[in-house]
């Protein structure tokens, strides 16, 4: 049986065919780089640097220099698939407190911001309603808990396999 990999050890990079899947795990808040042209040595490269455990689509991957246990070979297209075998092969859990804390488009960490701060920008409808903004300091990009939110977390809960 294949071992899982510790929590402290849950930053990955995927390759350039797994943006979708990039997404998603960030949404469960795992701390994932993606690019979206980058070579089989620059991403075996900087998996190693940043001490990162490498995702792909690319089975001649650990023939180029990648270390077969930090390696998961993705066998299917569809990312929700990608997704629960990501979760069972390697024994995530994601832990509900950190889904949606980081910037799915560039994996910052979100925090948290008054929306007062950003009255000009919210839509007036989501001001009204809503109390609850984050801010992705690196792209700027606004996030609130309003509908989208929630229908993201039910898609995340159907995802996770045997209920972890």
């Amino acid at each position: 049986m294949a071992m899982g990999i510790s929590e402290i050890e849950t930053s990955f990079i995927c390759d350039d065919n797994l943006g979708k899947l990039a997404k998603l795990l960030r949404a469960y808040g795992y701390d994932v780089l993606f690019y979206r042209n980058i070579s089989d040595g620059d991403l075996i490269a900087k998996a190693l640097a940043d001490n990162r455990h490498i995702i792909t689509r690319d089975g001649k991957l650990q023939s180029k220099g990648a270390p077969k246990d930090k390696l998961t070979l993705i066998p299917m297209d569809n990312p929700d698939y990608q997704v629960k075998f990501v979760l069972e092969k390697l024994k995530l859990k994601p832990d509900k407190n950190k889904w949606l804390t980081r910037c799915i488009d560039c994996n910052a960490t979100l925090i948290e911001i008054s929306k007062e701060d950003y009255i000009d920008i919210i839509p007036p409808y989501v001001y009204q309603t809503l109390n609850e903004f984050s801010r992705c300091p690196k792209c700027g990009k606004l996030f609130w808990k309003g509908t989208h939110y929630q229908n993201i977390i039910k898609r995340l809960s159907t995802l996770i396999p045997n209920g972890n």
